[in-house]
């Protein structure tokens, strides 16, 4: 719609005002005109995994030793209820028996306030674990829990980083020699993913196909 000029008696002062006004105008549109373009979140894009618990305790200054002071188990597959004894790269020693997966897992982790972002869901890991090792640690320093849904790729347990477990592994400050806890892992996967099986890696760092211990 076109303006009409309407022409009005000058005022005392109007000219000051009307430079002033002019002036805001302009720095307001040159803020509009730089600011950059947002990007909305995409939950098909996969996020940087943070990790829920910073609250644990600080990862050992001394790895323990090369030699497991018990025998461990062969990598392979498992069924839940299974135990397992796995020596970490960092040379601490857990016995391991998974429990049972839960999958989905959304109900539980509403329970602690835990939403998945659209497209997820949640899947959790129950296990049994103690340190039958040397030194005091946590088994989120020196091994990796992952979920893999059939034929998809692991989530690991930074990927759950909206939502925590009813009683979490990352609750337990650390362990002790002899200490034992049941516990919780969660991670997200996508909605759409095919149910899959749990694997625990000696390795915080990564996930080697040739050491995994997988439960089905």
């Amino acid at each position: 719609m076109q303006a009409r000029l309407v022409t009005r008696p000058r005022r005392q002062g109007s000219t000051r005002l009307g430079a002033a006004l002019v002036a805001i105008a302009s720095l307001a549109l040159a803020a509009c005109v730089a600011m950059p373009p947002s990007t909305p979140d995409d939950p098909a894009i996969p996020a940087s995994p943070t990790p829920v618990f910073s609250d644990i305790a600080p990862a050992p200054t001394t790895n323990g030793p090369t030699d497991p002071p018990v025998p461990t188990t062969a990598p392979g597959e498992f069924s839940y209820g299974d135990t397992v004894t796995i020596h970490t790269d960092r040379g601490s020693t857990w016995e391991v028996t998974a429990l049972r997966s839960i999958d989905p897992a959304d109900d539980l982790a509403a329970m602690t306030g835990g939403v998945p972002r659209a497209g997820e869901r949640f899947v959790i890991l129950e296990l049994e674990i103690t340190n039958v090792g040397v030194i005091t640690t946590h088994p989120m320093h020196d091994m990796t829990f992952a979920y893999q849904p059939d034929g998809g790729p692991f989530t690991d347990q930074n990927s759950a980083s909206t939502a925590a477990a009813p009683n979490d592994l990352g609750y337990i400050y650390d362990f002790a020699p002899g200490d034992s806890e049941v516990a919780q892992v969660i991670v997200a996967v996508r909605a759409d993913d095919p149910t899959g099986s749990w694997v625990i890696s000696p390795s915080e760092s990564g996930i080697d196909a040739a050491t995994l211990y997988r439960w089905r």
